[in-house]
């Protein structure tokens, strides 16, 4: 048996003799043999001793595989490993130890049992040609959690303590040095992470990442269902202009990635101070992200307001009762939502009402033409999106209530026509703009701050799908399609020498059609 595979051994061994409560509060989730071997492959060597360091070490299997992959081919290589976990140093002692009784004073190593954070070796001046990493995650207390404010020094906010790790550890390289990372794909979008990504984008030169099309398969013996990616990132102010992404359905397909180039400009959008990374799964899925962005308009071009839902029921709970309630306004929750409907009837036993009391109006919204979108899919729901148009009731009053599990969108003065109203909820229904949002985020939520900084067409073209789509709801694909051809003729015809939006789209080193939207 190959090394690495006694590792694997060892170390699921491990994991089966832990309760599944003490590994979630860890946030430890091992690396399998086939996706440390592929993780490896990236590693190069730019002499010929290695100074590589992997915090979170496990059972080192990330090292095993990293000086496998290496080691014929340089002279040293020294590990510097971190792990807390006292439960598994003495097999982690044991598996170093091999590889330095293999490979003789080729390789040496040592162990570092203080917590990878808290002691910031980035601090002493210690740098490394690579780091390899599959960080714990878990969210950070900021109340009492030891390592709130910890990177203070280098982003605000406390994300997911994977996203410390992957800092420290990249402030620990060299120039040019190498990070290697498997983690959650949730750091590439969304507020949460924003500081983050600033300091990540401007420090990193991000070069290559792995997709994961199962949410199954990158740590299959837990069930843990997560999107995952490997990141490559190379110490560098300078972004290289080229992004390779690979991917494949899980960990038994590694071997035979799917793999294309693309500029670097369209998967980092660094237009606003967001810094979002979108990771298109297919060489079609980059063309929708081409084409949405060519787009003229934005939410704020067109006077769009998007917001949250502001009743937070375990907050409002003396203002909520059922349908019955007298005095009160309609409370709209994500199963009033549905296709281009929105619904309350008082039937489902769901439906409820939001009194009318003192105290009650700084919770609710005005009654008026609003597209509510959910903001929750089931995680492995088919459609990202999904929108309805709230079609005032004159007898319900003036204001409603909507739950904070639906992002609302009106217009910012004035109200919507109808027609607008469902031209912009047929886009969000779309298959079109559903692909797209899922190369922006990778998160089953859909947050408001990823549909506001998306891009839209011209207003006429969004009330011609409007009034075209309350005719036949079915038809949502063939509307939208329909009418972004007939924008694409205006703007050519307005524009002879203008490049039409839908049509061939070449990337330096690729060529493919567009999907004919």
């Amino acid at each position: 048996m190959e090394f690495i595979f006694e590792v694997e051994a060892q170390q699921n061994a491990y994991l089966d003799s832990i309760s599944q409560d003490i590994l979630k509060a860890r946030g430890q989730f091992f690396t399998s043999s086939p996706v440390a071997r592929f993780m490896a492959t990236h590693a190069k060597a730019s002499g010929q001793h290695l100074h590589i360091l992997d915090p979170g070490a496990g059972a080192g299997i990330l090292t095993v595989a990293v000086v496998e992959h290496l080691m014929d081919e340089i002279q040293t290589i020294h590990a510097v490993v971190y792990e807390t976990d006292s439960g598994i140093l003495s097999v982690l002692r044991e598996n170093l130890t091999t590889l330095a009784e293999r490979y003789g004073e080729r390789f040496t190593f040592e162990i570092r049992t203080n917590d990878f954070i808290l002691a910031r070796p980035d601090f002493t001046g210690e740098r490394f040609d690579l780091a390899i990493l599959n960080p714990p995650y878990f969210k950070i207390n900021i109340q009492n959690s030891p390592y709130s404010g910890r990177l203070a020094d280098l982003f605000k906010g406390n994300p997911n303590i994977y996203a410390f790790f992957m800092a420290v550890a990249g402030e620990c390289l060299k120039e040019a040095g190498i990070m290697i990372a498997i983690t959650p794909r949730s750091f590439t979008n969304g507020l949460y992470f924003k500081g983050f990504r600033q300091w990540l984008l401007k420090s990193m030169s991000l070069e290559k990442v792995h997709i994961f099309q199962s949410r199954k398969d990158a740590f299959k013996e837990k069930a843990v269902l997560q999107e995952n990616v490997i990141c490559v990132f190379s110490r560098s102010s300078e972004q290289s202009p080229t992004i390779e992404l690979s991917r494949s359905v899980g960990r038994t397909d590694l071997g035979e990635p799917e793999i294309s180039p693309y500029p670097a400009g369209l998967i980092l959008d660094k237009t606003t101070d967001n810094y979002f990374i979108r990771l298109p799964e297919t060489d079609e899925d980059a063309s929708i992200l081409k084409q949405v962005e060519s787009w003229p308009d934005t939410f704020n071009s067109l006077g769009y307001h998007i917001w949250t839902g502001p009743v937070v029921e375990h907050r409002t709970r003396e203002f909520i009762d059922g349908c019955n309630l007298p005095n009160s306004v309609c409370l709209y929750r994500m199963h009033n939502i549905r296709f281009f409907d929105v619904e309350w009837t008082g039937q489902h036993k769901k439906d409820a009402r939001f009194a009318l009391t003192t105290g009650a109006h700084r919770h609710l919204s005005r009654n008026e033409v609003t597209v509510l979108l959910k903001r929750f899919s089931a995680k492995d729901q088919n459609r990202r999106l999904e929108a309805g148009v709230l079609i005032p009731d004159p007898s319900e009053g003036e204001f409603v209530g909507f739950e904070n599990h639906l992002n609302c969108i009106t217009r910012k003065h004035g109200s919507f026509n109808i027609d607008e109203a469902f031209g912009l909820a047929a886009l969000l229904n779309s298959t079109l703009i559903d692909r797209y949002f899922r190369c922006v985020s990778g998160n089953t939520q859909v947050n408001a701050t990823e549909i506001r900084l998306m891009r839209l067409p011209a207003r006429e073209t969004i009330q011609l799908i409007g009034k075209r789509i309350q005719h036949d709801f079915a038809c949502v694909d063939e509307t939208v399609e329909t009418e972004l051809l007939c924008e694409t003729k205006s703007e050519k015809r307005k524009d002879p020498q203008r490049k039409a939006r839908t049509s061939q789209i070449s990337f330096e080193g690729i060529g493919f059609a567009e999907t004919a939207i």
